[in-house]
């Protein structure tokens, strides 16, 4: 995918200045430098939303929402950042480049321009073959049977695909679309036998695909009998990537509710919204994704997830819970509830919903557990036997592998205390292992696969015991779902930094263009990653410099992008950096912020160089060879001459 270039958002930046932006929305009055009002993100009385026109950014201090103007315009009107970019060139008569799809010559914008043309012209065809007195038959029997009205017929543009290898494309064909844009829009398929194109989705009840704007992006077709597979999803296309989409979004977002709800199918989420829960998304037939999740936070403040209540469903439960907490546990921009909710009697929502109404749904969706809440409670069933009672030992690596995915703190420790009363064991014990399993992947990867066989084996013995008790017969029809593949190990981001190392990045973002003046500041004293010890920081000075102009250097304001996505020290990095940056600003000249910038980096230096030392000198003591002694003696002789080096200017200052 392209990317929008840098002097495009430096622009947008510089013309869209955070006063006017943020005054389109809230009523601002100056108190002291800044500018303040209440703030459009949560409900409050008295103001405590700050916009700060020096530095380009806005900040409030009763939810910690922040960051620069085009921050500001995604928070609002709920957009990802080339969105709010392209909003705010529209605004401001600034052309941004349209980069989307990984191109930007026209040739290729009037491809992906008339892919998605192609889409709404099947979706046209579909409406109209469901609505066909006599070819349409089937699918409406189908919509009858299951209670779709004519209303919730329109509103989500259900369709239907003939049971015809080629009417799909001779529709097309006669609207003067081409072989090859029908292959990019992923609704056919090339015959290996003909060489002809036929419809993916024939014989199938039609799902149009929205993306967030409305438009059609997709399809999802489901058979109307027992044909398998159930449903069948468009591939990943030209416009469509399943994984950064969630059907019925478009509808969802515009509740403006803090809570989504996702469910696993096209029925269910089409359902809820017909019961009034027009907050409700579905997944688009794959495993949730962080993407997906990433997608949920930009509209709500916390997700109910339905999984199915069948043995696949509950696994997938499992896998789908511990790539999200791990996906939370790396970032430090997201900050979502995740609750996990439960049909009574295995049913899913859409059964459940016809069978008892939406009061009584109601009721499931409120009783819906924390995540932490929701893994104690699966521990405790998957390893409870009505005449056993609960198998401690399998509870206790259950609770404490489900404990370690809990990033936070508090929430593992209050999770020890309940496992402990169920155990008979010391809170702290528990907690400690815990912790021990958090801190370690191989632990935890090894625990769990070993859980996971465990199961299985129960599972294979319960399935013998229940085939030799009951009567032969038909085989079952449906598979179970597919599984997803485990999501890769993360790693935990250590955002620790120093002092010096902060005052030493808010001199440089002070020093602006002056920091690439080699006259002023040697190229060997710039700043780099490498000067620095924590993960966050590393990042954050990475990011300065790719965006670094001689001529203006780097606004706090277009670093506001990259400070939002870390922390330092358990806080926000932009508000850390702001405070730095401020002093650094007070400074009486740019000669007494160079002489600070550069005290800090050496003194940061001499440590790097003293740590570099020691790792050096203990390599030295296991050295089995001369040679390697004396390699390693070169390179110490060297470092002390850098030391020396660091010392004399540092001194000279």
């Amino acid at each position: 995918m392209g990317l929008i270039p840098e002097s495009v958002i430096d622009e947008i930046l510089l013309k869209a200045d955070i006063e006017s932006v943020v005054g389109r929305y809230v009523s601002l009055s100056r108190k002291g430098g800044n500018l303040w009002g209440l703030c459009p993100f949560h409900h409050e009385k008295t103001a405590s939303f700050s916009v700060n026109p020096s530095k380009g950014i806005y900040k409030c201090f009763g939810c910690n929402k922040g960051g620069n103007a085009i921050n500001f315009i995604m928070e609002i009107e709920h957009l990802n950042y080339p969105e709010a970019i392209r909003y705010l060139g529209g605004i401001y008569g600034i052309e941004v480049p349209d980069t989307r799809d990984g191109s930007n010559s026209d040739s290729a914008r009037e491809k992906t321009k008339r892919v998605k043309a192609l889409l709404t012209e099947a979706a046209k065809f579909y409406y109209l073959q469901f609505n066909d007195p006599e070819t349409g038959v089937p699918a409406q029997a189908y919509a009858k049977k299951r209670a779709l009205d004519k209303e919730t017929l329109n509103h989500f543009g259900i369709g239907y695909s003939p049971a015809s290898w080629e009417a799909t494309r001779e529709y097309l064909e006669g609207k003067g679309y081409t072989e090859e844009e029908m292959l990019d829009s992923g609704i056919f398929k090339k015959s290996e036998k003909t060489g002809k194109l036929f419809d993916l989705f024939r014989g199938r009840l039609m799902f149009p695909i929205f993306d967030s704007f409305g438009n059609i992006i997709a399809f999802g077709g489901r058979s109307l009998g027992n044909e398998m597979p159930k449903y069948i999803n468009s591939p990943d296309s030209l416009v469509y990537n399943k994984q950064n989409h969630l059907y019925a979004l478009n509808f969802a977002k515009k509740e403006q509710s803090k809570q989504l709800i996702v469910v696993e199918g096209y029925m269910d989420a089409i359902a809820m919204h017909k019961a009034g829960f027009r907050n409700t998304v579905a997944a688009l037939g794959t495993s949730f994704t962080d993407s997906q999740l990433k997608l949920c936070a930009r509209y709500c403040e916390e997700v109910v997830f339905f999984f199915d209540a069948d043995g696949a469903g509950q696994k997938a439960a499992i896998r789908a819970i511990k790539m999200m907490l791990a996906y939370l546990a790396k970032l430090t921009g997201i900050n979502i509830r995740i609750k996990i909710a439960k049909v009574p009697n295995g049913k899913d929502p859409d059964e459940f919903i016809r069978e008892n109404g939406a009061e009584k749904f109601a009721e499931v969706v409120k009783n819906a557990l924390y995540v932490e809440d929701y893994l104690l409670d699966r521990a405790y069933h998957d390893n409870y036997d009505d005449v056993k009672g609960i198998d401690k030992g399998r509870y206790q690596d259950d609770a404490c592998l489900y404990g370690s995915w809990i990033p936070d703190e508090i929430k593992r420790s209050t999770m020890a205390n309940e496992a402990a009363k169920v155990l008979g064991a010391n809170p702290a014990a528990v907690l400690n292992r815990m912790n021990s399993l958090a801190d370690s992947v191989d632990a935890r990867e090894n625990l769990m696969q070993a859980r996971e066989i465990a199961r299985q084996k129960a599972e294979d013995l319960k399935s013998r015991n229940i085939a030799s008790e009951e009567p032969s017969g038909e085989p079952s029809s449906e598979p179970d779902a597919p599984q997803a593949s485990e999501p890769e190990n993360v790693y935990a981001v250590v955002d620790s930094a120093t002092d010096d190392e902060i005052k030493l990045f808010a001199y440089a973002i002070s020093l602006g263009p002056s920091l690439a003046d080699q006259k002023f500041v040697a190229l060997e004293d710039v700043l780099r990653p490498d000067d620095f010890t924590g993960d966050s920081m590393k990042a954050l000075v990475k990011s300065f410099l790719s965006v670094f102009d001689a001529m203006k250097g780097v606004s706090f304001a277009r670093m506001s992008d990259f400070f939002r996505r870390a922390t330092i020290n358990g806080m926000p990095s932009e508000d850390v950096m702001l405070k730095e940056c401020d002093k650094a600003d007070s400074a009486s000249n740019v000669n007494v912020k160079r002489d600070y910038y550069l005290g800090y980096l050496y003194k940061i230096r001499i440590v790097r160089v003293k740590e570099l030392e020691e790792s050096l000198i203990t390599q030295r003591m296991y050295a089995p060879t001369v040679e390697e002694k004396n390699e390693i003696d070169g390179k110490l002789s060297r470092l002390s001459e850098y030391k020396n080096k660091m010392r004399e200017k540092l001194e000279d200052l």
